[in-house]
């Protein structure tokens, strides 16, 4: 039987929903069989391996791990709202550049998303020893909680600014256009028009960054200080320990809830936003 001409086109669609779905499926079992393991690590006891919650209360009673955790939320914070606050005027920027301008600005903006972390944080530790050296950086300023917090902001703008332009670019340009012939200016266009229809945008772009910084291990180990310790190297630490492991499961548990929880409210504000 030979299948009708508006039959065909719907073939090679069901073929790619079918390898999308396997797709899906394949990175739901690749999430949740680690996941699952953590989790079963972090129910283990010290001695014998018996079932039990000594891992959790122990690290919900530590001050060491508290404050480990405190330290990471708070850098991924400041990360988060100081990449969104530099991304935006850097989105609008290649927004409403010239075409050749704005496509310069796209490639390096892109070129710093790819580059190399290790390199990008080895050039920062020269540029602050640099500037200590020259007297030009107090000594505070060299390590720790902020060095980190400009290492982290630098590495996390670039994606940060992708993702707002790819929500700015989905507002009408003509009414841009509009505004700005009508004596708009930039300020007025970002805060009345631009901001206000990608609300959505602006939070996912910074629930993305909190939840990178929250993860990363790099700033903290190369630019962190034994007096500023983030909870990446507390789970290290616990890692390189032979009895550490069910601490280390449950701080990496702790640290994916909580790195998710931006995303999840930013999702069920616009769901409330949709039903009302």
């Amino acid at each position: 039987m030979i299948a009708k001409g508006s039959d065909l086109p719907n073939a090679p669609r069901g073929i790619f929903l079918q390898v999308a779905g396997i797709a899906l499926l394949l990175q739901a079992i690749a999430l949740m069989v680690p996941l699952a393991g953590a989790g079963w690590l972090s129910l283990q006891a010290e001695s014998d391996g018996a079932l039990s919650f000594t891992a959790w209360t122990r690290l919900a009673g530590s001050p060491e791990a508290r404050a480990a955790l405190f330290n990471s939320l708070l850098l991924a914070a400041v990360t988060a709202v100081a990449t969104v606050l530099l991304g935006i005027p850097l989105a609008f920027a290649v927004l409403r550049a010239r075409r050749w301008l704005g496509r310069l600005l796209l490639a390096v903006i892109l070129i710093l998303c790819f580059a190399d972390p290790g390199i990008r944080i080895l050039g920062w530790m020269l540029v602050f020893k640099d500037l200590i050296a020259s007297g030009t950086l107090p000594l505070l300023l060299g390590g720790g909680f902020i060095a980190e917090c400009i290492a982290a902001t630098h590495a996390w703008l670039p994606l940060a600014t992708i993702i707002l332009l790819a929500g700015f670019a989905r507002v009408d340009q003509v009414v841009l256009d509009a505004a700005r012939e009508c004596g708009a200016t930039a300020f007025t266009l970002l805060r009345r028009i631009l901001l206000p229809q990608s609300w959505f945008v602006a939070g996912f772009a910074a629930a993305v960054t909190f939840c990178g910084s929250l993860g990363s291990f790099l700033e903290p180990r190369l630019l962190g200080t034994v007096d500023d310790q983030q909870a990446s190297e507390w789970l290290q630490r616990a890692l390189e320990s032979e009895t550490g492991w069910p601490y280390a499961a449950t701080m990496l548990l702790l640290m994916l809830v909580l790195s998710v929880l931006p995303l999840l409210g930013l999702l069920f504000l616009r769901a409330r936003k949709v039903m009302a």
